[in-house]
């Protein structure tokens, strides 16, 4: 048998080998991707931090209704659904999101958003002057947004 019949040959098993390491390798990235890292919650009323705390530290639901500043009053947070104030949002946060359940607002559209579960989209009331926010402790790396 000729030099070159081998070689010939032999290439389909060579690139079967390198494609069987390509996705092996492939698969350890993703799972290594996949752990979870500690997400933090800010919660931003007329621009100032109102309250901040772990994603991954809570257990049960967490329910707090932010007001906005008014007057000589500054923004505020109250555990629990208070809907005695002429401006409200009421929050709820688990282990699995954020989310705003109830508003006072016209259209709602804060509590449309959802459950927020990373930092992709923040959830806000612009008629309250609301910001919700989830970072990581990753850092700023690339993203698909990036690109």
């Amino acid at each position: 048998m000729s030099k070159a019949a081998t070689k010939v040959k032999s290439a389909p098993v060579i690139m079967s080998a390198i494609l069987v390491l390509t996705l092996f390798v492939s698969v350890i990235f993703i799972i290594k991707g996949t752990g979870k890292n500690d997400a933090y919650i800010t919660i931003r009323s007329g621009g100032e931090v109102v309250w901040t705390g772990s994603l991954t530290g809570i257990q049960g639901e967490i329910v707090l209704t932010v007001v906005p500043a008014s007057g000589d009053e500054k923004p505020a947070v109250i555990e629990g659904i208070v809907t005695s104030y002429e401006h409200y949002n009421v929050i709820s946060i688990t282990p699995d999101g954020v989310s705003v359940t109830e508003s006072d607002c016209k259209n709602r559209i804060c509590i449309h958003q959802g459950v927020m579960t990373s930092g992709d989209l923040p959830i806000a009331c612009l008629p309250n002057k609301l910001l919700i926010t989830i970072s990581s402790d990753e850092g700023n790396g690339a993203d698909a947004y990036t690109y």
